[in-house]
């Protein structure tokens, strides 16, 4: 059961969110994945394998060449909470844990859903799959999810998204939005993944990254740290040193960079939010900016 007190949080998210989608979102979500739907969008050069049925005489008569019409995939989409659930997700050096923010933030992208009358559905995973709640229209169906997140008790501890984009690949036959909340703090080279081109490729993949203060500088101060790996319980020591924190900041930058440069090369939108400041416009103005 939900705490009264989150439980009030997540009625201000629900009401806020809420009148965000009825005033900016008008008509249904438009997917970038062009096919057979009902909205006109282009013409392109006829290519051995497309719909004949589609050639558009009237172009094809002035260009003399065959051009066909393209459209946006029908309009009705489906919306997938992907939720990191191992043990990373759950450090904090603020009042609010990673894991509290990816409640919200799921909370915000559920309401927005289902609000535009869409299904929504949710994958908890670690390095496996640890809950999975098929798409289904309705807010009976966002507290379920909510629930599942608050209540749910992980078997495992790593993250390894192998097994989860796996799945999606497998059980995913229409476009679909996928919301892939995660610190992506993994050992896999998980963008060399087949599985991720090809959600990347046939569904609207949106990485939202959850970043701690911490995993971009260490705290100022005198002495020692001494860290654990909450997902395979290795220690180490650590002076707290000028040097030290310097370098630190170097190689997380470098990190940020190289995941950026990955999602970019991939052509995913995505966006860093960080436990303890103001999420909720921000993730709302960035989803209705990217929709218009």
């Amino acid at each position: 059961m939900i705490p009264q007190e989150l439980m009030e949080e997540l009625r201000y998210i629900q009401i806020y969110t809420q009148k965000a989608v009825r005033d900016h979102w008008v008509g249904d979500y438009r997917s970038p994945v062009r096919g057979r739907g009902f909205e006109f969008d282009q013409h392109k050069i006829y290519q051995h394998g497309d719909d004949y049925r589609q050639i558009d005489w009237n172009v094809t008569a002035r260009m003399r060449h065959p051009y066909v019409k393209r459209a946006f995939e029908e309009k009705e989409m489906g919306a997938i909470i992907m939720a990191d659930l191992s043990r990373s997700m759950d450090f904090a050096s603020v009042a609010q844990s990673k894991r509290e923010l990816l409640l919200k933030i799921a909370a915000t992208l559920a309401f927005a859903a289902a609000s535009d009358n869409m299904k929504v559905g949710l994958l908890g995973f670690t390095d496996g799959i640890e809950v999975e709640l098929p798409l289904k229209k309705g807010l009976n169906q966002v507290w379920k999810i909510l629930d599942s997140l608050c209540e749910g008790k992980p078997a495992s501890r790593p993250t390894h998204f192998a097994r989860a984009l796996e799945y999606l690949v497998s059980r995913l036959k229409r476009s679909t939005l996928i919301f892939c909340i995660s610190d992506f703090i993994t050992p896999e080279d998980l963008f060399a993944s087949d599985k991720l081109k090809h959600l990347a490729q046939r569904h609207d993949f949106i990485p939202i990254i959850i970043q701690d203060g911490w995993e971009e500088a260490l705290p100022e101060g005198k002495g020692y740290l001494r860290l654990r790996d909450a997902e395979w319980g290795e220690e180490m020591l650590l002076a707290l040193s000028g040097r030290q924190r310097r370098r630190y900041e170097t190689l997380m930058r470098e990190r940020k960079n190289a995941l950026q440069r990955s999602l970019y090369r991939l052509q995913l939108d995505h966006l860093f939010l960080r436990p303890g400041e103001p999420f909720l416009d921000l993730l709302i103005g960035f989803f209705l900016m990217r929709k218009g």
